[in-house]
């Protein structure tokens, strides 16, 4: 499960907040730790994803990157 983090930065131009800093000093931890939560190579925890969605005012679901599978539908 990934975080989109185009989603997550409309969200905090919508709330005024300028930057990744910005975003973890509000919400308690370190750039550090946001960085990691927003990348792609990085697996945020339920909790995390929870946190940053209750913050920005959203679903948890409206800021997981959200990958379809493409199924070939066949007509016989």
């Amino acid at each position: 499960m990934k975080i989109n983090k185009f989603k997550v930065k409309e969200l905090m131009a919508q709330k005024e907040i300028n930057n990744q800093t910005e975003l973890a000093n509000m919400l308690g931890i370190s750039k550090n730790q946001l960085s990691n939560i927003l990348s792609e190579k990085f697996n945020p925890i339920k909790s995390n994803i929870v946190e940053l969605a209750d913050f920005l005012g959203v679903s948890p679901l409206e800021i997981i990157e959200n990958k379809k599978i493409n199924i070939k539908e066949t007509t016989e």
